[in-house]
């Protein structure tokens, strides 16, 4: 899928308001776990340097990140997304938990290649795990609240909050509970996908609530908090 994607910074506290205020052009996540929305748990695999982080950092225009994300305590998702500019490109595999671990060497064997071969997207994993040597160096979890567009069905707005890491439990396995801030909880993350353009109703909002679009990666900043003091980022 190619997809635009942007992000602004609001406070947690006007996130009912805003909801209410996209209601009539929204409709809301049939998974999305009620008024305070459902946890998401992703691994983030990077090289022993941080290769991908510091391609962030340094703001190259073309980069890849790859990333096991999992929705509550169903499957995971095997994503490789890649950037170019603005531009979002994702190709992403859906496995049980213990199958992601086992094929991709998360449980310290290695990667399953008799397995990963059947699959387009697994290959390309497998292949950037074995030639980068990359490893699991980042869990980030938070609660999301999501909306569809009533009209544009392509159309996705969420609100993150509570984002937390742990480098030491990076397991898609097992989240771990209570980790470190990776932004004050007072602030959420509201973040919006489409395929060609923003809507208008919703630029027109931001134009009135004053939000600036940032430039924000959950697993950058999260390395930046727990290596780099949060200088980075």
């Amino acid at each position: 899928m190619n997809r635009f994607e942007v992000k602004y910074l609001v406070a947690t506290r006007a996130v009912p308001d805003l909801v209410t205020e996209f209601a009539p052009y929204t409709q809301p996540d049939p998974h999305g776990g009620g008024p305070f929305g459902y946890p998401v748990y992703s691994i983030y695999w990077d090289t022993p340097d941080f290769r991908f982080f510091w391609e962030k950092v340094e703001g190259l225009k073309y980069r890849r990140k790859l990333r096991f994300r999992r929705y509550g305590t169903g499957d995971v998702y095997v994503e490789v997304k890649q950037r170019e500019d603005r531009t979002l490109h994702k190709r992403r595999l859906r496995l049980s938990a213990e199958r992601a671990a086992a094929l991709f060497g998360d449980d310290g064997r290695g990667v399953d290649w008799e397995e990963a071969a059947g699959d387009p997207v697994a290959t390309e994993v497998a292949l950037l795990i074995e030639r980068l040597r990359l490893r699991p160096r980042m869990a980030v979890t938070y609660r999301r609240r999501a909306l569809f567009g009533r009209f544009d069905p392509e159309l996705r707005i969420t609100f993150d909050g509570r984002i937390q890491c742990d480098p030491a439990h990076a397991d898609v396995t097992r989240p771990f509970r209570v980790g470190r801030y990776v932004l004050d909880p007072r602030a959420t993350v509201l973040e919006v996908k489409y395929d060609h353009r923003a809507p208008r109703w919703l630029t027109k909002a931001a134009c009135r609530h004053g939000l600036k679009i940032v430039r924000m990666s959950k697993y950058c900043s999260a390395v930046d908090k727990c290596y780099f003091g949060g200088q980075l980022t």
